[in-house]
């Protein structure tokens, strides 16, 4: 969690990511909005990603991925790995935020969670 909330053990980020690191642990950011990612990269986190957009009051819930923080941590962080999660429940989806630059994607809900994919295709039909 690269947000700037509090944590539990009242470390700050850029002091987890060093105790993880002298354990030789990579870190993976799960960032919600700019601020978050470029706190992240300032504290050495391996990799950055969009897991949390949408979710920590920052950033409006896009439905699908978002694309608008995608592009930008990727044009302001061009040598960071920048990881696509959150709310890609299409191959079209896939291939748009891998077409942006994304290093890899995490498609979780849409292979994972039946009841929501069931949800989404009785949404597409009329009523």
């Amino acid at each position: 969690d690269a947000t700037r909330r509090p944590r539990p053990d009242g470390r700050s980020y850029a002091e987890t990511v060093c105790a993880l690191h002298d354990d030789g642990t990579l870190v993976m950011a799960d960032c919600g909005s700019l601020a978050d990612a470029e706190q992240a990269v300032e504290a050495g986190s391996d990799l950055i990603s969009t897991t949390l957009a949408g979710y920590t009051g920052e950033r409006a819930k896009t439905d699908g991925p978002d694309l608008e923080l995608l592009y930008a941590m990727l044009e302001r962080f061009p040598d960071v790995p920048v990881i696509c999660e959150g709310r890609i429940h299409t191959p079209t989806q896939l291939r748009e935020v891998m077409d942006a630059g994304a290093w890899a994607a995490v498609v979780g809900t849409a292979i994972t969670h039946p009841t929501s994919i069931t949800g989404w295709f009785t949404a597409a039909l009329p009523a």
